[in-house]
């Protein structure tokens, strides 16, 4: 009987501390959806890049896709800077040319932000004085993981997988 009774107090005890655990993670939760929204709608951000999928996928091993935490799109009411690094197929390459990323800092853009059904965003920036990136699109959810993906008119398409931080 006694086992019983300690039984059910461990049972009671663990429920209780799987309620407030889970009330953590909803205040949490919310705090990062706030945050998210602040720096998005203040235009003050980065997009840390995790992960790079090239167009032409079966060229670039998994292992390889994978990125650490150095690659990054910075966006500021007045510049973007971008460090990125680029895995496909150029059509045209500058003759020796040994920056073969997406790297570029401009501060002649247009930038157009939408807001989607989800609650996330949808940003087009379109920088007009760098050759080494047509369109930027990003999608980022309420969460504050994001898609980019970047055109170009001389290399094949590529997207990355990333977080939004405040820059």
């Amino acid at each position: 009987m006694k086992n019983l009774f300690s039984f059910k107090y461990l049972i009671l005890i663990f429920i209780s501390l799987t309620i407030l655990s889970s009330c953590a993670t909803q205040k949490e939760k919310q705090a990062r959806i706030t945050l998210i929204d602040s720096l998005i709608k203040n235009n003050d951000f980065k997009f840390v890049a995790q992960q790079a999928n090239p167009l032409r996928g079966g060229l670039i091993s998994q292992r390889l896709r994978q990125l650490d935490n150095s690659y990054f799109l910075k966006i500021s009411k007045d510049s973007i800077n971008c460090y990125l690094p680029y895995f496909g197929v150029a059509q045209q390459a500058p003759y020796g040319s040994t920056n073969n990323g997406i790297q570029f800092i401009s501060t002649d853009f247009s930038y157009d932000k939408t807001v989607d059904s989800k609650g996330g965003y949808q940003i087009t920036i379109s920088p007009k004085n760098t050759d080494k990136a047509r369109t930027l699109y990003l999608m980022i959810g309420q969460s504050g993981n994001a898609t980019l993906n970047v055109n170009s008119n001389n290399r094949d398409a590529i997207s990355f997988t990333g977080n939004i931080e405040k820059r």
